[in-house]
């Protein structure tokens, strides 16, 4: 009995790469966790990290910080660095935005969550879009807004997405 075997053409190994392409693209990094050292901060919800070969950009799962020509924008990015600005922290990847960039949960050195700690100081409002049932953001914004924390304490409070379609 013959045996027969199957050989691989290069069409076959291209049409595997662009199914996984396509499949990266659908499901990004969904799920994908890591630590490492915030290198840059690019305002007051994103961050970059160092990675091999490039920096990796993360959006801060579940708020919204001004933006950097809103009020209190540059207070917003000054707040998160102040918070892990050359600091290991661990990321939990729960989306991919639009632009490509991993959008996820980012725990501090002390266990703290990076998101929870920007809006409970007042620099980023809770996403309620994208984080609909997340009860800790609910709860920090409250606080902030009732005690005029942050930008709260600086009127007037726009929301980011209410600015970005303005412009």
């Amino acid at each position: 009995m013959s045996t027969m075997r199957f050989r691989w053409s290069h069409r076959g190994y291209v049409a595997i790469g662009l199914i996984t392409v396509a499949l990266v693209g659908a499901y990004g990094f969904r799920g994908e966790q890591f630590d490492g050292v915030v290198v840059r901060i690019i305002d007051g919800d994103t961050i970059a990290m160092h990675g091999a070969p490039n920096e990796i950009i993360i959006r801060i799962w579940g708020v919204d910080s001004p933006e950097m020509d809103q009020p209190y924008g540059v207070g917003a990015k000054m707040a998160m660095g102040e918070l892990c600005m050359g600091h290991m922290v661990h990321v939990e990847v729960k989306d991919v935005d639009r632009y490509k960039r991993r959008v996820g949960r980012v725990t501090l050195p002390d266990g703290r969550d990076l998101g929870e700690e920007l809006v409970r100081q007042g620099a980023a409002w809770w996403a309620r879009k994208y984080a609909p049932r997340d009860r800790q953001l609910k709860k920090f914004e409250a606080k902030a807004r009732a005690g005029e924390v942050g930008l709260w304490d600086h009127p007037p409070c726009i929301d980011p997405a209410v600015w970005r379609k303005r412009r």
